[in-house]
């Protein structure tokens, strides 16, 4: 059953054998894995159904040094289903040499392999409605050819790994149901978790603090606990709760905050292929079931070894609207809309004139695509939209035509873990007397390098292969990165902060994301990962919540 923590008398105490906090996909999807059960479950979820401004202001924090970092309420959710709310549905697995000590990046290596994390992938892809679990052009469209670029492959650079799209799966939508099927499991929204109570020896949770904003504080005892909040609001509660541990909990060697990491975005080159009228894929393909996939390059293990780089990969993207280049109508018509419109609405008459006279070439140009495929359009906005808001399954984006042969080359590429990257408490208090945090993310230089490399590793493959070429100039290409960093937004890839280890001294939780010393307490979410690898963490973060599901079953039998 769904209810409102406002209705909760103050003072009650309620009891349960499992108590997850956090309504978000890792959340959820253990609180799935025990539905219908003969365990108690209570599920904690600090946000309503929708978010309100109320609640996004619990996010709000501070970075430093200022705009090194995004504001922290923008790119999370405080609301049932989390970050799903406004998840794209991109879904990729970690690649095995980002859960391997690489001795060229420090602070590297899981305490667990992906081959033990194979099988929950495959839960975890059917969760997140991504189809089945094949990730290898090969696997997904047997028959077809390999690579995105007909004999473009090489020992640097492969182009048959793919990205899978869910629909997208919004968790709190889509799973509910199941959750209220099962008859264990009792979620309470508004119900914010202000602190997790220690018994007097610091070895295991007695109970959480819990609250709506009509401050009803009451409290929830359970044999275990799982911190599911993401990975800036994980690391913000646990060092929040140092009434026993005076640092918070889990931060008995100094590492609670520590790691944080993200990815580095942008698009700076442009493609041009030798022939791109065949042997050439381009667009979204969909497999069997109607999935979405699309390939990708990807810098291989033997080239990140021999370049002492981080992974990273690229793929073909649509160029800033505002890039005439892309030659397409429905681009230009709503760049020109969109130019017009916030031209006219913040500026007087005469200084509108004035910037249309100065961007008048500008103009032109998009006037002319835009009449040149003017009895087109309608029927591209119209499968579009159809594409995009009536189908079951959403095109994830909208690529530009291929006819002038330039493509953007957008790039994600591993952030090193670094403990000077890291979350800490800020002395103001929100709403409920809790601190808010200080983001202080930081990166190497390594970072920066990975970003040139695997542009000269392409651009190399292109020349080799004959395939193409890869167009960009490198101190532009430096000064954009430099730029992203300065910068930066983590769109909403939020890594690290209570990592992994096997020696307590590393991290903060074991192989089994129990916090070291702590008994019966878990955190679930990308906030466990000790490396953040290229791919966006949802599916594995949902694999590894998907494992620890297990594993609390059979902590719950004994």
């Amino acid at each position: 059953m769904i209810h409102d923590a406002r209705e909760v008398p103050a003072g009650k105490i309620l009891e349960c054998d499992l108590c997850i906090v956090g309504g978000g996909p890792a959340g959820i999807s253990i609180a799935r894995e025990l539905a219908g059960s003969s365990h108690k479950v209570i599920l904690v979820e600090a946000g309503d159904k929708k978010e309100t401004a109320q609640a996004r202001d619990l996010y709000r924090g501070f970075v430093e040094p200022e705009l090194s970092h995004e504001p922290l309420e923008e790119n999370r959710r405080r609301q049932w289903g989390g970050a799903t709310a406004a998840w794209g549905g991109r879904c990729i697995p970690f690649d095995a040499i980002d859960f391997e000590k690489r001795d060229w990046v420090p602070h590297s290596g899981w305490p667990i392999t992906k081959a033990q994390l194979e099988p929950y992938f495959a839960r975890a892809n059917q969760l997140c409605e991504a189809g089945e679990y094949k990730f290898r052009a090969e696997e997904a469209f047997p028959g077809k050819q390999r690579e995105m670029i007909a004999g473009f492959d090489g020992p640097d650079v492969v182009s048959n790994r793919l990205e899978r799209w869910g629909p997208p799966t919004h968790f709190g939508k889509r799973y509910a149901r199941d959750l209220e099927a099962g008859g264990n499991i009792t979620v309470f929204l508004n119900a914010n978790c202000l602190q997790v109570q220690l018994d007097p020896n610091g070895t295991r949770v007695e109970q959480i603090e819990v609250a709506s904003f009509q401050k009803n504080k009451f409290f929830i005892k359970a044999r275990f606990f799982v911190i599911a909040c993401g990975g800036l609001e994980t690391a913000r509660l646990l060092l929040a709760s140092n009434d026993v541990m005076k640092s918070g909990i889990g931060n008995h060697t100094d590492n609670l905050g520590r790691y944080y990491m993200a990815h580095l975005f942008g698009a700076v080159a442009t493609a041009k292929l030798k022939d791109n009228t065949k042997g050439f894929i381009y667009n979204f393909e969909k497999d069997g079931e109607g999935v979405y996939c699309r390939r990708r390059f990807w810098i291989t293990p033997e080239a990140q070894k021999k370049n002492q780089m981080l992974n990273a990969i690229a793929f073909f993207f649509r160029p800033p609207l505002s890039h005439a280049v892309h030659r397409n109508a429905l681009f230009s018509a709503a760049y020109l809309a969109k130019f017009f419109l916030s031209t006219f609405k913040r500026n007087s008459p005469g200084k509108a004139a004035a910037i249309f006279k100065e961007r008048r070439a500008d103009i032109l140009a998009h006037l002319k695509i835009v009449m040149a495929d003017a009895p087109g359009l309608v029927p591209q906005v119209m499968g579009i939209i159809k594409s995009r808001y009536f189908a079951k399954r959403r095109l994830p984006f909208v690529l530009p035509s291929q006819r002038n042969n330039y493509y953007y080359l957008f790039y994600q590429a591993e952030h090193a873990p670094n403990p000077d990257s890291r979350v800490v408490l800020h002395s103001e208090k929100d709403f409920f007397g809790m601190p808010r945090l200080l983001v202080k993310i930081h990166f190497t230089d390594m970072d920066v390098q990975t970003v040139l490399r695997t542009h000269q590793l392409i651009r190399n493959q292109f020349e080799a292969t004959k395939t193409g070429e890869l167009i960009y100039e490198q101190s532009v290409l430096l000064d954009d990165v430099k730029h992203e960093i300065g910068e930066f937004n983590s769109s909403a890839h939020q890594i690290g902060t209570t990592r992994m280890s096997a020696d307590p001294q590393q991290g903060v939780v074991d192989p089994n994301c129990q916090v070291h010393g702590v008994d019966n307490l878990f955190v679930a979410g990308c906030s466990v990962f000790p490396t953040s690898g290229h791919a966006n963490p949802t599916l594995t973060m949902v694999a590894l919540a998907v494992r620890l599901a297990d594993h609390l079953k059979k902590k719950l039998q004994k």
